[in-house]
């Protein structure tokens, strides 16, 4: 018997192993890119979410600098509120249901005026602890993989006017 050359079924079983190293690979690839997209999503919804608690913090600051009440300007936050801060625009959400934001890919800003719908929905609840203190919830929620997922920042603030 001379063997010159592959038979068919040692072409398919080579042709078969290859396959299934290729799968597995591509298989990995596909989770890594999951992976980073959820990754990505997660630092997007950490910088909604700090931002909102910075716009609030500002706010504060620039009212005790006015002589203003140090809340003020920030009703309606207890059920619920939205914040727009390119704009300088802070708003109740009717039913407690916040909507969209928007990217505007000409300024790369986050804001609820210009640009089209992001996932994200961001949500900002104030608790007043005592006269001089509150408890800001910054909630930043996007759908993903057809789960709704959330990210959180708690953080209280206090009258630096005394």
């Amino acid at each position: 018997m001379n063997k010159n050359g592959f038979t068919l079924l040692e072409t398919l079983v080579a042709v078969s192993i290859l396959a299934l190293a290729l799968a597995g690979i591509l298989s990995l690839s596909s989770i890594g890119i999951h992976s980073s997209s959820n990754a990505a999503n997660q630092i997007k919804a950490f910088f909604l979410a700090s931002e909102a608690v910075e716009y609030v913090r500002n706010k504060r600051d620039n009212n005790i600098l006015a002589g203003s009440g140090w809340l003020s300007g920030l009703a309606g936050c207890e059920s619920g509120c939205y914040i727009d801060a390119p704009n300088d625009v802070i708003a109740a959400c009717a039913g407690g249901v916040c909507p969209k934001l928007k990217f505007n890919p000409a300024t790369n800003l986050y804001n609820h005026n210009s640009g089209n719908d992001s996932a994200f929905t961001r949500k900002l609840t104030i608790a007043q602890s005592a006269a001089y203190e509150i408890k800001l919830s910054a909630e930043v929620s996007w759908p993903q993989g057809g789960i709704t997922r959330t990210f959180t920042i708690e953080e209280r603030l206090f009258d630096l006017s005394f």
